[in-house]
């Protein structure tokens, strides 16, 4: 170890003396000890130049043991000294990273590509791989299909996650990217639920206000992160869905004939079930579609109609700023339009303007005294004030107070773009954008370190400073009310 020039040789000779007593090596018949010898013999050299080689090892040698006996990914490194030199790389750069192979050892096979770390993955290519994929499905019982879009997100997340870590790519960038993963994957399942309700009941349909017969359809409507285009590794999806039936004979056209109702609500209920089972290869996402009109006393998927009806007779305030973030993302292009078109003109007709501030203020003052996090000498980075929270509701109530002179605004989903419009339409000072833009982009990337480390959304209160002081005092003069000199 010396001779090759790693530090702290000492350090890592005891850590192999472990290896050559742990259970894991005495299982090992003599081809996986022979291969396991040979790939330390190389891995060994490449840590001279590691300034943590003990570290970066003792990641190593948990992939190892985390494979146990499939020997197979042994014999992949020993035979691949590009996948090998790859596997050292990205163990040296992140714990992260590392647990991610650990814990999905089949992610060991995208090390063969060079692509993972010499190109910056995109939507299209991820689009061609998921194509790919679906021909791998075909004929599969609906468990291995949701296997095999398990493997195609974990590889997918991971090249994610190595662009992130080893190439810098920028955050609104990973997060493009999560989004364009989860996006695609809604799509499919979307498609297969389709199919194997349809496969039952038939296609729904029903007859128009002209007398013509048409094919009813769902759209799903992302909120939250997804809507916003803010996802991140392991975020929920907060979903709603919506569909277009309406008229007479609203029923399906198969065996089993059922109300176009009842066929929308297993269509989604199937959807959720897809996209939440656990299998083999574990879930896909983590769903939430309490965000629907009437939230669990609702109908899990609702007319497009009713939807509209709700937000402007029932909707609450904190409602309407959740709309300000909802994308419809999957589903009948035709009906994603109206969705759209309807988003929009209940931002400019059906938020109760005259209240909105005290609305507002009141829900963010519950929020903080409810879910923050942070004990004395901290900081919760979303929830206390001058926190992400507070500069998202700022948003939000500009958003709704102009929303219905100046509807343009509204366009976009995410936070740094609604800002941006704020400040182009001269409704908000551009010093003022430019500051919050930057502060908010200072907090994303830190909450991002944060869930890459595993931790909690709390730093020590002498991070950020300016930024919580700014933020607060914009807070102070933009929400106080008529009166109030705080």
């Amino acid at each position: 170890l010396a001779s090759f020039g790693v530090s702290a040789p000492e350090s890592i000779n005891a850590r192999l003396g472990e290896l050559r007593e742990s259970t894991y090596f005495r299982r090992l018949d003599e081809t996986g000890r022979r291969r396991l010898r040979d790939l330390l013999a190389r891995i060994l050299p490449m840590l001279a130049s590691d300034p943590a080689p003990t570290t970066t090892l003792a990641r190593i040698l948990r992939i190892f043991e985390m494979i146990a006996g499939r020997t197979v990914y042994l014999a992949l490194l020993t035979e691949n000294a590009a996948a090998l030199r790859r596997l050292v790389e990205l163990c040296a750069h992140s714990q992260f990273l590392a647990d991610q192979i650990a814990a999905r050892p089949l992610l060991l096979d995208e090390l063969i590509d060079a692509r993972l770390i010499e190109e910056a993955p995109t939507r299209a290519q991820f689009a061609v791989d998921l194509a790919n994929v679906r021909g791998r499905m075909q004929g599969e019982d609906p468990e291995h299909q949701v296997d095999i879009l398990r493997q195609f997100q974990s590889a997918a997340t991971f090249r994610v996650a190595v662009a992130d870590l080893t190439a810098g790519l920028p955050l609104m960038k990973v997060s493009d990217r999560l989004t364009d993963i989860a996006e695609l994957l809604v799509q499919e399942t979307l498609s297969l639920a389709w199919a194997q309700i349809t496969a039952k009941h038939g296609t729904p349909r029903y007859v128009d206000e002209q007398g013509v017969t048409r094919t009813a359809s769902m759209i799903v409507i992302a909120y939250g992160k997804l809507g916003g285009l803010e996802l991140g590794y392991g975020s929920d999806l907060d979903l709603v869905f919506l569909h277009d039936s309406s008229g007479e004979a609203a029923r399906t056209d198969g065996a089993q004939v059922v109300e176009n109702t009842v066929f929308f609500q297993r269509l989604g209920q199937r959807l959720v079930h897809l996209l939440t089972v656990h299998t083999s290869a574990g879930r896909l996402y983590e769903v939430d579609t309490r965000l629907r009109p009437g939230g669990n006393r609702g109908l899990l998927v609702q007319s497009i109609a009713a939807f509209r009806d709700y937000e402007f007779r029932e909707a609450w305030t904190w409602e309407h700023q959740s709309l300000l973030r909802a994308r419809a993302i999957a589903g009948d292009a035709g009906l994603c339009e109206q969705f759209e078109q309807a988003r929009i003109e209940v931002l400019r007709k059906a938020v109760r303007r005259d209240d909105l501030k005290d609305e507002v203020r009141k829900m963010r003052e519950r929020m903080r005294e409810n879910l923050s996090k942070a004990r004395p000498g901290q900081f919760d980075l979303k929830q206390d004030a001058g926190g992400v929270a507070d500069l998202e509701f700022l948003v939000q109530f500009w958003m709704l107070q102009w929303a219905d002179r100046y509807p343009e605004i509204v366009t976009f989903s995410d936070n740094i773009r609604q800002l941006e419009s704020l400040g182009s339409g001269n409704l908000v000072p551009q010093a003022r954008v430019d500051f919050l833009v930057d502060t908010y982009r200072k907090y994303r990337q830190r909450l991002h370190r944060l869930t890459l480390d595993g931790a909690k959304n709390v730093v020590g209160d002498t991070e950020f400073v300016e930024e919580r002081r700014g933020v607060v005092e914009v807070w102070q003069e933009v929400m106080r009310e008529a009166g109030d000199l705080r």
